[in-house]
């Protein structure tokens, strides 16, 4: 084997050996990441049974540490307060908010709102008795009550935007002031629904479905166009 061989040989060997370490490093962060995971939702778990019991204001980080059995400094490598993870666990339960919705069909819209619920109900039983602490301790805690204020007007935007797209596709108007007053009915029916069910668990959601569709359909003009010709309106 000549010398340029030995230098081409060389050069294929060094770039399959980076290949590899940097395999290996993407595996170890994978792996990093899931185990980050799985201990913020223990904390997070056993910080919710705890809320759920106890209350909110009643709970210390001492509690927490007792209930996942961490130490402090530990606990603090994922959260550094209570409120960072009351947040987090207020951020879990916004997932059902409406501002993911795709459209604002009636048959939709129920149907996003009863999944969630079965998602919500799904991931632990204390979640309903921690939703109705959360509401009334936005009242006292100025990051708690800042993140949930902001949440509701990110959702509402989300909204007010879907709710005018389908009334162009309809080819209908309304005065902005009556879209914002219907979406914000909206948010009101449906954050209602998620309090009555956290009150009730045992409520049967093809009920809850219904009277979401129910809802919708006088909130939401009919999406039929007056003038289908071309989709194109007058």
């Amino acid at each position: 084997m000549n010398v340029h061989s030995l230098f081409v040989a060389r050069i294929v060997f060094t770039k399959k050996w980076a290949e590899r370490i940097q395999l290996q490093g993407n595996k170890l962060q994978a792996a990093g990441a899931v185990r980050e995971g799985t201990v913020r939702d223990r904390i997070l778990l056993a910080a919710s049974a705890c809320f759920a019991e106890r209350g909110i204001r009643p709970v210390s980080m001492v509690h927490i540490c007792d209930a996942v059995g961490m130490s402090p400094s530990e606990i603090r490598l994922h959260f550094e307060t209570k409120d960072d993870i009351v947040l987090a666990l207020l951020e879990r339960l916004q997932g059902m908010g409406l501002g993911d919705l795709p459209d604002l069909r009636p048959e939709t819209v129920a149907a996003f709102v009863c999944e969630r619920l079965r998602s919500w109900r799904a991931t632990g039983a204390s979640n309903a008795a921690f939703v109705l602490e959360a509401v009334a301790e936005g009242t006292r805690r100025a990051r708690v009550a800042g993140a949930t204020a902001e949440a509701l007007a990110l959702e509402r935007h989300a909204l007010v935007a879907l709710l005018q797209a389908r009334m162009r596709q309809a080819c209908k108007a309304l005065p902005e002031a009556e879209v914002r007053g219907r979406v914000f009915a909206l948010q009101c029916f449906v954050e209602g629904v998620v309090l009555r069910v956290a009150r009730e668990p045992d409520m049967d959601l093809d009920i809850v479905g219904e009277s979401v569709r129910r809802f919708v359909a006088q909130a939401v003009p009919s999406f039929e166009p007056e003038t289908p010709a071309f989709g194109v309106c007058a």
